[in-house]
C-alpha cells in the first residue's frame, strides 16, 4: 500500500542479518531469532548502544538505548513449507533498552534505508497516546462499563464513548485553554468538575 510502519515483534521472530549462503533448512542457513541476532550478529555487536530521548513526559523524559541494522525477513508468500526464504528487500530491525526498567524490546520497520532512527522510534512509542485514550475512556466515558455480546453492539458502545471523549476534550479546551487566566470561567472549580456526570449544570455555572 506504500505505507511505512513500525511493529513490535517477539523474541522468536525470525530474520537473516545477512543472506544465507545456501537456501537450506539446515540450522547454519536457517533464519535466526531476533534476540539472538541482536545478541550475536556482527551487524549489532559491532555497534555501540546509542542513547536517544524519545519524548518528554510529566515525570521524566523517555530515554532508551537503541541499536539498529538492516535485515531480511522470512518471505511468507513462498508456498514451500519445508524451507524458509529471505525477502528480496531489507527491513529495519531495532532493539531498544529502557534505562529505567532495563526492558528489552524488538521492532521491525519497512521504512527505507535513509529513514531517520529518531523518527522511527517516535512512531514506535506513539502508541502511548492510544493506551492513554483507553484508560481515560474507561475512567471518564464509560468505555469499560458495557455488557454486549455482538461485534456491532461493541462498536456502537465504542462510538458512544468516542463521542463522549470528544465532547469532554472540546469542553476542557474551551474552559481551560481558550481563555486568559484572569477570566472567571477558568476558575479551579470549573476545571475540576470537567468530565463529571453533572457536566451540564457545571457548564451553566461557568457561563
Amino acid at each position: 500500500m506504500g505505507q511505512w510502519g513500525v511493529g513490535e515483534v517477539r523474541t522468536n521472530f525470525l530474520c537473516w542479518p545477512t543472506l544465507p549462503q545456501y537456501q537450506s533448512g539446515q540450522r547454519p542457513f536457517a533464519a535466526k531469532r531476533v534476540d539472538n541476532v541482536c545478541r550475536h550478529s556482527p551487524a549489532f555487536t559491532s555497534k555501540k548502544w546509542r542513547r536517544v530521548q524519545i519524548k518528554d513526559r510529566t515525570r521524566s523524559p523517555l530515554i532508551v538505548e537503541v541499536k539498529a541494522a538492516r535485515v531480511r525477513l522470512v518471505d511468507t508468500s513462498n508456498p514451500d513449507n519445508n524451507r524458509s526464504y529471505p525477502t528480496d528487500r531489507k527491513y529495519w530491525l531495532m532493539v531498544t533498552r529502557n534505562l529505567d526498567t532495563n526492558e528489552i524490546k524488538y521492532f521491525v520497520s519497512n521504512a527505507p534505508k535513509g529513514a531517520k532512527l529518531l523518527r522511527m522510534l517516535q512512531v514506535t512509542f506513539a502508541r502511548d497516546h492510544i493506551e492513554r485514550w483507553f484508560r481515560t475512556g474507561k475512567q471518564e466515558a464509560g468505555f469499560g462499563a458495557f455488557e454486549v455480546r455482538t461485534y456491532t453492539s461493541l462498536i456502537r458502545h465504542w462510538l458512544c464513548s468516542r463521542l463522549a471523549m470528544y465532547f469532554l476534550a472540546t469542553q476542557t479546551t474551551r474552559l481551560r485553554g481558550e481563555k486568559s487566566e484572569h477570566h472567571h470561567g477558568t476558575s479551579g472549580r470549573c476545571s475540576e468538575l470537567v468530565g463529571r456526570r453533572d457536566l451540564a449544570p457545571t457548564l451553566a455555572e461557568c457561563h
